[in-house]
C-alpha cells in the first residue's frame, strides 16, 4: 500500500488501482482480483464460506443469551466474548440448545 502525496487526494477506483481513505491518511493499492462470488463458489474456499456461517449461526445464539442480560452488564466487549464462546462450542458440534445452556452458566451471569 502506497501513500497519497500531493494537494488532491482521491478516493474510488482507477484502472487497476484502489484509492482509499484509513485513519485520515490517504492510500492507493492494487485492485484485488478476488471477488465475492469467487470466495461463495470456489472449493479453494469452502472452509472460509463454513467457518462464516459457523459465525453467523454462533452471532444469533450470542445474541439471544446476550439479550437475556441485564441492562447495565451488557457492553460490545460482552457480546464478543460470548460470540467467541458460542463460535467454539458450535465448532465442537455441541446442539444450539445445549450452547445456550452452557452459555447461561458463565461468570457474566452470576449475579
Amino acid at each position: 500500500m502506497a501513500r497519497q502525496t500531493g494537494m488532491i487526494k482521491v478516493t474510488g477506483t482507477i484502472g487497476n488501482i484502489c484509492f482509499y481513505k484509513m485513519d485520515d491518511e490517504y492510500y492507493a493499492r492494487l485492485k484485488s482480483s478476488l471477488s465475492g462470488w469467487r470466495v461463495k463458489t470456489s472449493p479453494v474456499f469452502m472452509n472460509t464460506m463454513k467457518y462464516a456461517g459457523l459465525l453467523a449461526n454462533a452471532s444469533v445464539i450470542a445474541s439471544t443469551v446476550y439479550r437475556l442480560l441485564p441492562k447495565e452488564k451488557r457492553e460490545r466487549k460482552v457480546y464478543q466474548q460470548l460470540t467467541g464462546m458460542t463460535m467454539q462450542l458450535l465448532k465442537k458440534g455441541i446442539p444450539k440448545e445445549d450452547v445456550i445452556t452452557l452459555l447461561k452458566k458463565t461468570p457474566t451471569f452470576a449475579r
